[in-house]
């Protein structure tokens, strides 16, 4: 009896010295301290006062989404998913006026580590009227082409992954950590000067229903969406 007591009594200390040293480990885990924003990346083609890519004029960007999500391994493990003001949808407007803006999505507190990107969805915002130029869309760009309004736009909520530039970042104290979204990219092999006002309603439109018959240009730029989709430190 004395000697199952005995036994009894060192797995307990041992496994009491294990918790302790896990906790502290942890406790003592590198923390990094990141501000996280989105992001517009647009350079002009061949004019100072506009912003013109692929043959258009883009003047303005808007962009819904939520489920914001920091991946990426630290110490060896892999697939963490740290949210980033979770339970938060964002609708934000990355280009006004032609000039590409920086939005913040929130901090967030991490393991110092590697990181290799950010997922996110987009969503519609349910709760937005049919006079919001934004109802039933979740990602609309606006200017014109060829002398004539000019609106791109889908409603897919589709899960996208913005993948780190050299395949992950390291994160440590306190870092600006930024979601861009590259127009240059979007629209890389697309000529926007192409596009057709197929219902003659005077805007040029590229979407999903196909309603001037823009649907190549429409599947090239959602084919490009992906890659446009990219995190940095600066």
């Amino acid at each position: 009896m004395m000697t199952k007591r005995l036994m009894m009594m060192g797995l307990m200390a041992v496994s009491g010295w294990a918790m302790i040293s896990c906790n502290q480990k942890s406790e003592e885990s590198p923390q990094a301290n990141l501000n996280v924003h989105a992001r517009a990346i647009a350079e002009n083609e061949n004019q100072e006062n506009a912003r013109i890519i692929s043959g258009a004029n883009i003047i303005s960007m808007d962009v819904a989404f939520g489920n914001v999500n920091l991946k990426g391994s630290s110490e060896g493990d892999s697939d963490i998913l740290v949210p980033i003001s979770a339970g938060t949808d964002f609708q934000l407007n990355l280009v006004n006026s032609a000039l590409p803006l920086s939005k913040p999505l929130g901090t967030v507190m991490v393991e110092q580590g590697n990181y290799s990107g950010i997922s996110l969805q987009f969503k519609q915002d349910e709760s937005l009227t049919e006079a919001d130029k934004m109802f039933e869309k979740t990602f609309l760009i606006e200017g014109n082409v060829n002398e004539q309004l000019l609106s791109i736009y889908t409603n897919g909520e589709e899960i996208l992954n913005a993948a780190a530039e050299g395949s992950s970042l390291s994160l440590e104290g306190n870092q600006d950590v930024y979601l861009n979204f590259d127009l240059n990219r979007l629209f890389q092999e697309v000529d926007l000067s192409l596009a057709v006002d197929g219902d003659n309603d005077g805007t040029i439109e590229i979407e999903p229903t196909n309603q001037d018959g823009n649907r190549n240009i429409y599947l090239t730029i959602i084919g490009n969406l992906q890659n446009a989709l990219f995190i940095t430190k600066n």
